[in-house]
């Protein structure tokens, strides 16, 4: 088995006369789709004589990379292998049975409709033809020159004939009528039909031909071509059922796939796997960064820095003591560790631009830890928590879930990377009748948001929760308090009760208290902060 980059080159430039070129198709066997991108492998299988040929493969789609594929042969030693603009030679390849069948069924349904149509005008014209024998027979009973008694014979004669032609006619519209019923359920199913030859067809435009040039021995060529395309995508998606009743989370997984790469993948193998081919794979590189120094102004300020091109300029005026906000964690959707994947047991069709396919992947059960979680700084109510552990073989990789509650839609959420063993927390949706509230008293030294003069500040805050439900419920409440890195900034703290935990998670400052609150109680969380810096310096509050 040999590899081959494609060449762009014409292929008789680059390769001997051929004995014959032979026209093969080469569908889509397998593919191995990535978060971003996609691997699409194609395979064809023929008998040829022994001795030197063209392979000719049409129907790549517009967009195929010649520097990303690659092609495969056994059975046959490889030759020059080119893509190329259009077809190379006439296609005399036959139809699927598929879309033979289809076209064969909307053919059918066209010439129904076109004879039930001239069934219907062939009576309607019958009914015409008597209404214009009753017109010409009034004409004629009115012309002149009529003897008496010729007028009396021809009265009763085209009175009879009249009489004739309208019950012809009244017939006629009514056998119209009944012929013409039905009409729109025959107009549906033809549309139907052609819809299902349109999903049928490959997708419009005139592709890309591979040649390849082989020299086949006695055995059967089969060869695999492998190229990547960039217009693919598939995400994880989940579903949540939380019971609160009987503390259960139910977790099911599955995976949205979608593309664009031009053709439609048919009865394809199906590969997910979360390695990101499309994406930075080296780490990134530094540059010197190369510090200056220079007399500031008198009214130079902080917000004068600036850095440039890889060179930072940092004024050496004394900058203002601050204290500092409590740091905060955004984790980004990472595919670390190794790679992840994903071959699902049936065969899948997934249409060019116009499927987002959905796959069940499987169900787990969780045990949950459930809760009222209430952040008063933040929120005016407290939210339904389930906080449990990944009890999966494998990490449960970024993306979507829909939540239920009780077995109701409670919302959308994004589960992030979760590895095996590791705390994974979802939110279900408020709970009505936790009243949370934020409350801050006057403060010593002026009120909330004001600079203050001198070099001690006393800041407190209440954090309250009712509870106006008729249950108990374990409660975790969340507040904070400002941290900093300078020296010459001290920050001290307590709280009545105090905090079950403290830095959650690593975060600087954020606090956690725990408890369990009953019907109709009310509890409060008493906060008290005190500030101190050198005189003559000044603190902005940001708490």
């Amino acid at each position: 088995m040999r590899f081959f980059l494609i060449s762009t080159a014409v292929a008789a430039l680059c390769s001997p006369a051929f004995a014959d070129q032979i026209e093969t198709a080469a569908p889509v066997r397998e593919v191995t789709v990535f978060p971003w991108g996609a691997s699409v492998t194609r395979s064809a299988e023929l008998t040829v004589p022994a001795g030197k040929h063209e392979l000719v493969i049409p129907g790549l789609p517009e967009g195929t990379d010649p520097a990303t594929l690659r092609v495969t042969a056994d059975g046959a030693v490889l030759g020059a292998v080119s893509l190329q603009e259009g077809r190379a030679l006439p296609s005399d390849a036959g139809k699927t049975p598929e879309i033979a069948a289809a076209e064969a069924e909307v053919n059918r349904l066209e010439t129904a409709l076109l004879e039930r149509d001239a069934r219907v005008n062939a009576i309607l014209a019958r009914a015409q033809a008597a209404e214009d024998t009753v017109a010409f027979l009034l004409a004629m009973a009115e012309s002149d020159g009529l003897a008496q008694s010729d007028i009396a014979t021809l009265a009763n004669s085209v009175g009879a004939e009249i009489l004739k032609a309208r019950e012809t006619a009244i017939a006629a519209n009514t056998e119209a009528a009944a012929a013409a019923q039905g009409r729109d359920d025959a107009e549906r199913a033809l549309e139907n039909a052609r819809a299902r030859l349109d999903a049928l067809r490959p997708p419009e435009g005139e592709g890309r031909t591979l040649v390849v040039a082989i020299e086949a021995g006695a055995e059967p060529v089969r060869l695999s071509v492998t190229s990547l395309t960039a217009d693919a995508q598939w995400e994880p998606i989940y579903d949540a059922w939380l019971q609160r009743e009987a503390k259960t989370l139910t977790l099911d997984r599955g995976l949205m796939i979608a593309q664009n790469s031009g053709e439609d993948w048919r009865d394809v193998k199906l590969m997910l796997s979360n390695s990101r081919p499309a994406d930075q794979t080296a780490p990134s590189v530094l540059t010197p960064i190369f510090e200056e120094t220079y007399k500031p102004s008198a009214d130079k300020r902080m917000s004068d820095y600036s850095y440039d091109e890889g060179s930072a300029r940092v004024a050496m005026a004394p900058a203002p003591v601050m204290a500092e906000a409590a740091s905060v964690i955004t984790a980004g959707i990472q595919y670390a560790g190794e790679v992840v994947t994903y071959v699902y047991p049936e065969p899948v069709t997934i249409r060019d631009g116009v499927d987002a396919l959905r796959l069940e992947l499987d169900t787990h059960q969780l045990t949950p830890e459930i809760r009222a979680e209430a952040v008063p700084t933040r929120d005016s109510t407290a939210y339904l928590v389930a906080e449990t552990t990944n009890s999966l073989d494998d990490l449960l990789l970024p993306g979507r879930v829909t939540l239920y509650r009780d077995g109701l839609l409670a919302g959308q959420s994004r589960i992030e990377q979760t590895p095996t063993r590791d705390r994974l927390q979802l939110g279900f949706g408020p709970i009505d009748g936790m009243k949370v509230e934020y409350q801050i008293p006057k403060e010593a030294t002026g009120d909330r948001g004001i600079l203050s003069k001198s070099n001690t500040a006393t800041r407190s805050a209440i954090l309250r929760v009712s509870n106006l439900t008729n249950e108990s419920w374990p409660l975790r409440v969340i507040g904070q308090v400002p941290v900093t890195r300078q020296d010459d900034l001290k920050i001290g703290w307590s709280s009545t009760p105090e905090p079950t935990t403290q830095d959650r998670d690593g975060q600087r400052g954020i606090l956690e208290w725990d408890s369990t609150i009953a019907p109709a109680q009310v509890q409060d969380i008493s906060l008290t902060i005190d500030l101190n810096w050198p005189d003559g310096m000044s603190i902005l509050g940001n708490y």
